[in-house]
């Protein structure tokens, strides 16, 4: 009975969240795009269909929970704008056979700014800070698949104003390691304002991504092909410069990330990823370079579980993504 209602809540909840029109880019709390685990980010960004045991892989998707077989406690720190501290802390342990439970949180502050009237007179300095925690459950539906779900409570402070938000993220995983073939898609961001700044309610940032994930049979290297913003179809959800063409193709290419796996052994990994969206909207004209790739690794000793990422998001602007995960 467990199993049905919660397999008809997920695909019931995911097929009206994909029939859901494309939301408007103006959206508030945007710190919950922010990359969680260095290993999803070291192969394109969110990656929602890589089964591997990882304190914090279920954060994009809610059912890769149930990848992690024992006690886990994690935490996650990354480099971004100068003066800005990003970071966070997970929890997952085994509920029965078929169920995990998870918690997270996910913290962002921005440092001291400082605070004017109208006309430009500095009055003194304020704070600004983006704070979210959460609560994952995951069952095996059947062998091959599983089902997630995580309710996260969402606050942001800035000086004086506060906004609180409910969010939901749904999510299903289809894992045949027979045929070395994983696929995700999760829903996240479902919910909505409860309190806002000024009474000026705006959406969550709203998303539908899927990916597959395969390993050829007696290889070392592991193929992930991941799409995000599919809601999203019109050439003004996206950055395009004036002289740009704007076809289905260009387009697509937006919801494109792409990421390989060389896994040297069964406790290290180098990880390499391409987010084409990345690659087109925040390259100079003319000169790429290393812009929208990402590259990292993982190590595993014992309890321990280290990974880190490397990505360049445009010219003068590249982040480190690290996670320490101890099994208790």
């Amino acid at each position: 009975m467990k199993r049905n209602l919660l397999t008809a809540a997920l695909v019931s909840c995911l097929i009206l969240s994909g029939s859901v029109q494309a939301q408007s880019l103006e959206s508030s709390f945007e710190f919950l795009k922010l990359p969680v685990a260095a290993h999803s980010s070291s192969l394109g960004g969110r990656v929602v269909s890589v089964y591997d045991a990882s304190p914090a892989l279920f954060v994009a998707n809610p059912a890769l929970l149930s990848a992690n077989g024992t006690r886990l406690l994690g935490l996650n720190a990354m480099t971004w704008f100068s003066g800005t501290t990003v970071a966070g802390a997970q929890f997952s342990d085994l509920f029965d056979e078929r169920s995990h439970y998870a918690f997270n949180a996910r913290y962002v502050s921005y440092g001291k700014m400082k605070e004017t009237t109208a006309d430009g007179t500095v009055t003194g300095t304020f704070t600004a800070k983006d704070i979210a925690v959460g609560a994952t459950w995951a069952y095996m539906l059947t062998d091959n698949l599983s089902g997630g779900v995580t309710g996260n409570l969402i606050t942001s402070r800035y000086g004086s104003m506060t906004s609180v938000a409910i969010g939901v993220d749904l999510g299903l995983l289809y894992n045949a390691p027979d045929k070395g073939i994983s696929i995700g898609l999760a829903a996240t961001n479902l919910g909505g304002q409860i309190k806002a700044f000024e009474n000026t309610f705006q959406k969550l940032p709203f998303d539908v991504c899927a990916g597959i994930t395969w390993q050829p049979e007696h290889a070392p290297l592991r193929f992930t092909l991941s799409m995000d913003n599919l809601t999203r179809w019109d050439a003004k959800d996206f950055y395009f410069a004036d002289d740009a063409r704007k076809g289905f193709g260009e387009i697509l290419k937006r919801h494109i990330s792409l990421g390989v796996d060389l896994n040297l052994t069964d406790r290290f990994y180098i990880a390499y990823g391409c987010n084409l969206r990345n690659r087109e909207e925040l390259a100079e004209k003319g000169s790429k370079g290393f812009t929208g790739m990402t590259i990292g690794t993982g190590l595993r000793i014992g309890r321990i579980m280290f990974d880190i990422s490397y990505g360049k998001y445009q010219v003068s602007e590249s982040s480190l993504i690290c996670n320490f995960g101890f099994n208790i």
